[in-house]
């Protein structure tokens, strides 16, 4: 039989070793618990970080959109009106110019005048859009187009109007991405032709806008100076929206640019 002193050191090394397997354990619980407030906390605050970014994203589009509103009305009420009156003076000089010379050339410069009003109200238009909001996304596209076309450029338009059933903050974004796409093919990439398909379906709304331009390489210095503003805007608004961004260009071979939004 084992004496009573060796029962004793028995009993303890059992108790001890009990013990230590209890403090891993608390140690093992207290680590798993210590890690999943961690993860929580980091989800916490990449939520957090992610409201605040969209917060900014939102605050940036529509500073943006004020400042376009205000100086679309400056543009009409004051440069329009300023320019409407001054072609006005030049007509009541051409009437009463006293040689054939004075009346070509007041005549020219009502031309240019008109031309400058003109162009002047396009840009207001293009700033603050009345259109999209008298007449819906398919209509404002469609406008846009016809710009495009009477510039010289062809134009091929698919647009379903389910686009309608977007909330008027979703279709202004979608509006600005469209003009600013549509802007960048005539600035930058020379195309002929220009096709735009904004379909919905399967719970989402896709963009696509080809052309057959020069394309250029999205890596090099020069594009991205080329993009500038323009690009960003874009991203900011996708980014607004959740969508999905998607630009592949091979110089030579157009570009284009896909973007794919929950609807």
């Amino acid at each position: 039989m084992d004496k009573p002193e060796e029962l004793d050191f028995m009993q303890l090394l059992g108790t001890g070793v009990v013990m230590m397997l209890l403090l891993v354990l608390l140690v093992v619980v207290f680590v798993i618990v210590h890690q999943k407030r961690a993860h929580l906390l980091q989800a916490q605050l990449r939520q957090q970080e992610l409201s605040y970014q969209s917060s900014m994203l939102e605050a940036m589009v529509a500073s943006q959109e004020s400042e376009r509103e205000r100086i679309a009305q400056d543009l009409h009420d004051e440069i329009g009106a300023s320019l409407s009156a001054a072609r006005l003076f030049i007509t009541q000089v051409h009437y009463e110019a006293p040689t054939p010379h004075l009346q070509e050339m007041s005549q020219q410069a009502s031309q240019i005048l008109g031309e400058t009003l003109q162009n002047v109200r396009s840009i207001a238009q293009n700033l603050s859009p009345a259109l999209l909001e008298r007449f819906g996304l398919c209509r404002a596209v469609t406008t846009l187009g016809s710009r495009l076309e009477a510039a010289g450029l062809h134009v091929e338009l698919n647009v379903d109007e389910a686009v309608e059933t977007l909330g008027s903050s979703a279709q202004l974004a979608l509006y600005r991405i469209v003009q600013e796409l549509f802007a960048n093919v005539v600035r930058h990439a020379g195309a002929r032709c220009l096709t735009l398909h904004l379909q919905a379906a399967a719970g989402q709304l896709r963009l696509e806008v080809t052309d057959d331009g020069c394309g250029f390489v999205r890596d090099a210095p020069a594009a991205s100076r080329a993009a500038g503003m323009g690009l960003a805007g874009i991203q900011a608004r996708t980014k607004l929206l959740n969508g999905q961004l998607e630009i592949s260009s091979v110089p030579g071979q157009g570009t284009r640019v896909i973007l794919v939004l929950p609807h």
